[in-house]
């Protein structure tokens, strides 16, 4: 069977273990991690930090799928299958661009600025806190949020089908994106 190039299958994961990070420290310092402490400082820090990793690691994916055609889908699938697996591939290049940069404007608006491990990064976003009686900060933070979620319900569409695939129709298409 063939397989995506190497260096595809590696940032796959890597993207893979780094949003579920993300989920999961973002739900937390929003529903776990009491507000203004030292934790939640630190998490918030660590949850930018992989942020803009992760963009720089998109920007490396999407250079390499640019540069490599990925393996065919099985013949087998029906043209459906076949439109909605590149629709949800197209999504989860799409979703996490915005997700990484509408939490980078969260912090611009809001006067934070963006850190990389301590390092300070370009602001991209002016400082401001009102666009007309629109609360710019608060926006992008549902915003954010919002396409967060949605991003976590295309990767689970994503899993399903990886599963249905392999379990019900007996296509290993997983195989694709494994190192065996």
């Amino acid at each position: 069977m063939d397989r995506y190039v190497f260096s595809a299958r590696v940032l796959h994961w890597l993207m893979a273990v780094g949003f579920l990070f993300m989920w999961v420290s973002g739900f937390a310092m929003a529903n776990i991690v009491p507000e203004d402490t030292a934790l939640e400082e630190q998490l918030f820090g660590l949850h930018i930090s992989i942020g803009v990793t992760l963009l720089f690691l998109l920007i490396l994916r999407i250079g390499i799928r640019l540069l490599n055609t990925p393996p065919a889908l099985p013949a087998e699938f029906p043209a459906w299958e076949k439109l909605g697996a590149h629709l949800g591939h197209f999504a989860l290049y799409l979703l996490p661009a915005l997700v990484i940069l509408v939490g980078w404007a969260e912090s611009d608006f809001g006067g934070h600025g963006v850190h990389w491990f301590g390092v300070a990064m370009p602001k991209i976003f002016p400082t401001m806190e009102m666009l007309g009686t629109l609360n710019v900060e608060d926006a992008s933070e549902l915003l954010h949020e919002l396409f967060a979620y949605l991003m976590l319900f295309v990767a689970v569409v994503h899993i399903a089908a990886v599963v249905k695939h392999k379990w019900v129709d007996g296509h290993d298409v997983m195989s694709r994106m494994t190192f065996r």
